[in-house]
Order: C-alpha cells, then structure tokens, then sequence
C-alpha cells in the first residue's frame, strides 16, 4: 500500500524485465533511488530502504516491492523542476533520466489521490537477496538493445530477432543469404516489429526470409516442429546458403534447431552439440524436445517400434484405496507373467515406475488379486473382447506434423536423454535426412 506524494509527478508502478539488487539500494542517495534514470526498481516497504517523498500508508514490516520512476510519464514542468532540483543541463537531464522498456503496472495520478493497492504483492527482502544468488547466470532478453548475432559454424548463424531494415542491411554486409525465423507475425506484432517491412527489405538485399513459427515456450510444438526444421536447414546450407537461424530472443527455438542440426546431421552427440552452441552463444535450448525428436525420428524408420535400449520413463498410476494391494502387469513384464508391485504414495495414489523403448503396450493392475483396468487412462479391446489400458511411448516423426488434441492419461511419461547406440546414430542419420529431401521440394532460391 502506498500514498502518493502531491506535486508535479504521478506514482508510476512498474515490473522491470530484469531482476535488481535491493540490497544495492544502501549505498544509494534518496535522490538516486527517487530519480533512478527510469530503470532500477525500489524498495518501498522496509523504512531503512524508503526513499524520503514516498512513505507507507501502513507500518512496515521490513517487506519490499518494486516501485519505479520512469522519465517517460514527466510532463514538461516535472522535467524543468528535475533540473532544477538537481542543478544539471538539460542535456545531461536527458542521458540520466533515460527511459527503458518497462511494463506497466499501474499509475496513480494526482487526480485520483488516495491509497492503492499493488497486485504483484510484497516480499522479505532476505527473500529477494536468496532469489538473486539462485538467478544469477539466468538469460534475460533486452529488446531494446537490438537485434544479436553470432558465428556458430562457417554458415551458420544465430541471434535475437530483425527488427529493423538496418538489421537487415547488417545481415546482408555479414554474408547472410537465407534468415530462418521461427518467430510468428502475430509475436512480431507484440514487439512492434513490422514483418511484412522486414521481408521487402530481405528481398531486395536478396536474402531468402523463411517464416516458420513455432510457440514460444512450448516445447510440445518444438517437438513435433524440429524434423522439419532441420530439413530446412540442411536443404539451405547444402545449396551454399549462409544461415541466420532466429527467434524472438535467440535464447530457445533458434538454438535448439542448431543442436538438433548438429546432433542429427553431424553425428554429434547431443551433449556436446548443446556445449558448443552455449559456448558460442549464450542460450537454453530445449533439450528434452530435441530427445523427444530425436526418438520420434528413429521411430519413423523403425515403424513404431523400438529394440534397443528403453528411450522413456513411464511413471504408471493407479487410483485406488488405501491398502489395497496393488501389481502392474502387461507386454512389459515378461509378457504378463510377472507383476511389478505399485507403491503407495499417499491417499489413493499408487506409482510404478517402468524403462521403456518406443512402442504401443497393453497393461492392466491385479488389485486384490482382481484384474483391474484404470478408467483414468486410455484403453482398448483385444481380440478376445477383454479392456486393457494401452499406452503409446513416444510417437513418429512427420513431414507435415498433426496436433491431435491429446487423450486424458493419468501416467506421466517422460524423455531419457542417453548417448545412441551404432544402429540408432544410423537409424537417426537416415530418418533425419529421409525428412530434410521430403519437407523441401521447393527451390530455396531469393525471389
């Protein structure tokens, strides 16, 4: 809860894009933390870290929040009384109190004065000090510092978003002649970018620009998305092209493309393709989508079905009652012939954990020595009429990738990341490929 101070300003709450050091705040004059160049956040609960204009409507309890000046929201008289107050030029007013890209929160105006309430909440600062030690070596994106590029092989690139045809033009002076983007028009919007703007100018340097959006964050769609991808960038660079692999923030989908290409192409492990990329350029690429890819690829060739070692953990649940004695059986246990016994998490939850290869199975529960099927999971007839859950581990790659809307399962699969075997680096290589000729008929040349 704050009051506004009467006077020239509003009280501008902001959420800064990137964390600040509180504590930082001690050595800092009321005036700096007051007039903060419209960049770092305040504390404005504990006393010992109020700035002396604003004040608590309510005792502190030694909590802070984050409260932000922003030069911006100046009228021309609030600006004229900075300087005065301060005792600067206006040209140095101008370079200290430099507006950064912040987002919103709220404002309150001398015109509705009174108490107000701030919805990100407050925190001990002995929190907000632990959470900046666990933080530190995060990623954060600074749109406001331009597009970023970096070398990771002879042809290819990698970086944050074009926003501008002078980025375009920087590209193009770079040697770049094909820009693969995986960031949406309707994202590119939101950032105020003008895609159509950034593909004229693309054409008119003779870059060939392929738009192919995958969700930000959403590593289901990078899953289903990345064969395709990286069939796209084999068929650019086989035909000489020099590559800038690009997303919003060049933190997660263009990396992940690149490892996948290097993993997949290369016949580099996955562990090492992730430690080059990172090493060149400082990212998180989604490395349980690349698994889940890479074993879907390897599905593809192997029709479904997988020999070698198992490719993901399948936690199995069952919602029964307490005490119940409870066993797993299926295709997987010896082919039924021995059940694996359930722990009991708590309350009606029993858990087997099971290691399995790609495939389809057929499972059920001895519950009480009774054959039970789960109504929480899928399940399918025989052909002798009997209901078995079934489950499908993992799935297969595809050119042109379908989103069915996944079926309601109570078991939780996951990804085991492992170095390959000999046969699977060769099942992966040909799958890789077989999916790089059939996604690209078209003629990768500028138009």
């Amino acid at each position: 809860m704050l009051e506004e101070k009467t006077g020239f300003f509003s009280l501008v709450l902001e959420r800064p894009f990137t964390p600040f050091p509180i504590q930082e705040l001690y050595h800092s004059s009321d005036l700096d933390i007051l007039f903060n160049r419209g960049r770092v956040p305040i504390a404005t609960w504990s006393k010992a870290l109020l700035a002396s204009n604003l004040r608590a409507s309510t005792e502190g309890s030694g909590n802070s929040g984050f409260v932000v000046f922003s030069s911006k929201f100046l009228t021309s008289q609030g600006r004229k009384f900075l300087n005065g107050q301060i005792g600067i030029r206006q040209s140095q007013a101008e370079n200290y109190l430099h507006p950064s890209p912040i987002q919103l929160a709220c404002i309150f105006s001398e015109e509705e004065p009174g108490n107000g309430e701030w919805a990100y909440g407050n925190f001990p600062v002995e929190e907000y000090i632990k959470a900046l030690e666990r933080s530190k070596g995060e990623l954060y994106y600074d749109h406001s510092l331009g597009m970023r590029c970096c070398k990771i092989t002879e042809q290819i690139y990698l970086g944050s978003c074009i926003q501008t045809e002078a980025d375009v033009e920087t590209l193009s002076n770079m040697g770049i002649t094909a820009v693969l983007n995986f960031q949406s028009g309707i994202e590119a919007e939101n950032w105020g970018i003008n895609p159509n703007l950034i593909n004229e100018s693309c054409q008119r340097s003779n870059i060939l620009m392929i738009n192919y959006p995958i969700r930000d964050g959403d590593s289901f769609d990078m899953r289903k998305k990345l064969p395709f991808s990286v069939g796209l960038m084999l068929r650019l660079l086989k035909k000489n092209h020099h590559v800038f692999v690009t997303c919003t923030t060049g933190f997660d989908r263009s990396p992940s493309c690149v490892v996948a290409y290097l993993h997949w192409m290369t016949d580099t492990s996955l562990h090492a393709a992730h430690n080059f990329v990172t090493g060149l350029h400082p990212c998180k690429p989604d490395r349980p989508a690349i698994a889940w890819a890479t074993w879907d690829l390897i599905a593809m060739v192997k029709g479904g079905r997988h020999d070698g070692p198992p490719t993901h953990a399948v936690t199995f649940v069952w919602y029964g009652q307490e005490g119940e004695d409870v066993c797993l059986v299926g295709d997987f246990t010896s082919n039924w012939k021995e059940p694996v016994q359930a722990i009991h998490k708590g309350g009606s939850r029993f858990e087997v954990e099971e290691s399995l290869p790609l495939g389809k199975y057929y499972y059920k529960y001895i519950v009480n020595k009774n054959w039970r099927h789960s109504t929480s999971s899928a399940t399918e007839r025989d052909e002798r009429g009997n209901i078995n859950n079934v489950i499908m581990v993992g799935d297969i790659a595809s050119v042109r990738p379908s989103f069915q809307q996944q079926q309601k399962d109570a078991n939780i699969v996951k990804v085991i990341e492992r170095p390959l075997t000999e046969h699977e680096r060769f099942m992966l290589a040909k799958a890789a490929r077989c999916v790089a000729f059939s996604v690209c008929p078209i003629r990768l040349v500028p138009k």
